[in-house]
């Protein structure tokens, strides 16, 4: 790393200076033309120390020095970029870097295309990108996402594009292996803080020996301490910005860069517990909760803290929790979220008496005086627990909405509609049915509202919520093995909306079809996606258009290869949302690649490791996928 500097003022207006930076990236000016043909990290590192020098014309030489010295120069420039202190080092060594192209020959023409306008774009647009070229099929957009972690201009975006590669990292996850060694190409010899640390857990995932995986945690530790100490720097130079220097980065992400930087520090510790250092794992999770209400804001201590809780839950450290305990009582009681977040790492560490008690509280809290109007915690509440796993509790909460009189209407209808499609996920249709039976049933138990009006209100369709609460009756009645109810609600439901995704696979797939009943699906089937393709055409940036289209046909008949297609335009406009990742393994097992349907599914399972469906799904993709690899 080049030497720091103190920090002094340039004296230079922002547009002046950025001028001034632009006039040196020509080699003509005022190059020494004494650059040996292969120079040395020394004297690279000595020419970048000159980019602070308080001479002009020695800062003008260095920079034209650089720009000749080429690619040689680049890990050694973008280091500078992002940790040197000086301010005027990191600005001109990250101009000359700006003009690298992040794309290689052997790119294929789907990488190609992601990278060519790259750097035109603004961060948003390049998240989107890096977004993309994790998902390329075959891990083709790997080498170019870690090239981004090597190159990107910001240290902002060199850390996300690492945060989003090594989140794929997991002891279980049986792709790393063949996805690492296109990462390791991409990071090349980067020195980078965020390529140190990717580094660290390649390294880590391919060793063998004990010495190994200690070696490859502690460059893990050390690039991490980079990391916090850039991430301190940048808010320390952005400080100084406001006394009208140039900024450093674009001066709006400073909680992303949080973000990433508390993923870093978990998948640290998950490479202790993956290295069965148990006690350091769980001594660096306690640190990590601390951190959520420590100088944190205090409407953000809340959603941090229970973010971090279910993650060591989840992870297999749930005695993490003991550090609220202990330190931070106050947060447990005050909070009827937290106090669920609590009980459910004592249910998962099994200490059940524990579990219930905080449950029971949290429960009580929600429902006590004054509580039961207006009710969006115990809501937010049922939707959380069901998220972690915890069906009993979830279903309690639901259910007291349901049953108080004194709950609004608004959610009442939220609590009957989320609370039946999670009661569907589980199987357990005749519950699902009643939920919704309680707003379009003959004798509904409120009336003191328009339920009509009232879904309108809250942004869903009338239609689509009748044609939902139909189908679940249709599923209650085939677990009772009664067919002709079955088939006779499915009408029901698609007389009231036409085109219900599921309403036309269920019927399509009911065994007892004639000839003719099943081609009157197909053509129920082709008409409902005449209207979802209009409704795609007028709306190309809801993503759930194009899931709809790829769900339908995946699970009946058509184009599997535009099913595909619009899958992963919806996964484009929705990051891994697990229920397009569902569908996009549907299509993968409609096209006959049941490996890739596996892939995706799993994918899926990892961000709600709690969804019965996707869990289901799972089984019978690798059931499937089994069954054919043993063919011969």
């Amino acid at each position: 790393m080049p030497p720091t500097h103190p920090r002094r003022r340039t004296g230079l207006a922002r547009c002046g200076l950025a001028t001034l930076l632009i006039s040196a990236l020509p080699a003509c000016a005022g190059t020494t033309g004494e650059i040996p043909a292969e120079p040395s990290a020394e004297a690279i590192a000595s020419l970048i120390s000159r980019l602070g020098d308080a001479d002009f014309q020695r800062r003008e030489a260095a920079s034209a020095d650089l720009k000749a010295i080429g690619p040689a120069a680049v890990d050694a420039l973008l280091a500078a970029a992002e940790l040197d202190r000086d301010l005027e080092v990191a600005l001109r060594a990250r101009w000359l870097v700006d003009a690298i192209p992040l794309g290689m020959p052997h790119d294929p023409p789907e990488v190609t295309q992601f990278l060519e306008s790259y750097k035109q774009r603004d961060f948003s647009q390049r998240v989107r990108v890096m977004h993309r070229l994790l998902r390329v099929d075959d891990d083709a957009g790997i080498e170019a996402l870690a090239r981004i972690i090597r190159l990107e201009r910001s240290p902002e975006g060199s850390r996300l594009a690492a945060a989003l590669l090594v989140r794929e990292w997991d002891p279980a996850n049986r792709w790393w292996s063949a996805l690492a060694p296109h990462a390791a190409a991409g990071l090349g010899s980067s020195q980078r803080p965020a390529a140190a640390f990717t580094r660290a857990v390649i390294d880590f995932s391919a060793a063998t020996e004990p010495a190994a995986r200690d070696a490859a945690l502690a460059a893990a530790a050390s690039a991490l301490s980079q990391l916090e100490r850039a991430d301190g720097d940048d808010r320390s130079r952005k400080a100084d910005a406001e006394d009208g220097e140039e900024e450093i980065g674009d001066g709006r992400r400073g909680g992303e860069v949080t973000e990433t930087g508390r993923l870093f520090a978990r998948t640290r510790i998950a490479m202790l517990l993956a290295a069965g250092k148990r006690e350091e794992a769980v001594a660096a999770a306690k640190t990590l909760l601390a951190a959520t209400w420590t100088g944190a804001p205090a409407d953000q201590i809340t959603p941090r803290l229970l973010e971090q809780l279910v993650w060591a839950t989840e992870l297999g450290i749930p005695e993490t929790v003991d550090q609220l305990h202990d330190a931070r009582p106050d947060l447990l009681t005050a909070n009827p979220l937290v106090m669920y977040a609590a009980a459910a790492a004592e249910r998962s560490r099994g200490d059940l008496p524990r579990a219930t008690a905080l449950a029971d509280a949290a429960f009580a809290r929600q429902r006590g005086p004054g509580r039961g109007r207006d009710n969006v915690d115990q809501l937010q509440a049922a939707l959380l627990l069901a998220r972690w796993g915890c069906v009993d509790w979830a279903v309690r909460c639901y259910t007291a909405i349901l049953e108080d009189p004194q709950s609004s209407p608004v959610e009442y209808c939220y609590a009957a509609i989320y609370g039946a499609e999670y009661l569907h996920e589980l199987e357990r249709e005749d519950e699902a049915a009643a939920y919704l039976g309680r707003l379009f049933g003959p004798n509904p138990p409120r009336q003191d509202f328009n339920v009509e009006q009232l879904i309108t209100q809250i942004g869903r369709e009338h239609r689509a919520t009748h044609a939902r609460a139909d189908f679940f009756a249709s599923c209650a009645a085939a677990a009772r093995g009664d067919a002709a109810e079955r088939r006779r609600l499915l009408e029901t439901a698609l007389r009231s909306l036409g085109k219900d995704v599921d309403s036309l696979i269920a019927l399509y797939q009911l065994p007892d079809n004639t000839p003719d009943q099943r081609a009157d699906a197909v053509r129920r089937i082709n008409e409902a996606l005449r209207q979802i393709e209009n409704e795609i055409q007028g709306m190309p940036e809801d993503a759930n258009g194009y899931n709809e289209w790829a769900w339908l046909v995946a699970n009946t008949e058509g184009d599997a290869e535009k099913a595909t297609r619009y899958s992963k335009q919806s996964l484009v406009k929705s990051f891994d949302n697990s229920s397009y990742l569902d569908t996009l393994a549907h299509c993968r097992a409609a096209a006959g690649d049941l490996a890739g349907a596996v892939r995706w599914q799993s994918l899926a399972q990892r961000k709600e490791p709690h969804n019965h469906t996707i869990e289901k799904n799972l089984e019978r993709f690798q059931t499937l996928a089994a069954k054919a690899a043993a063919q011969p």
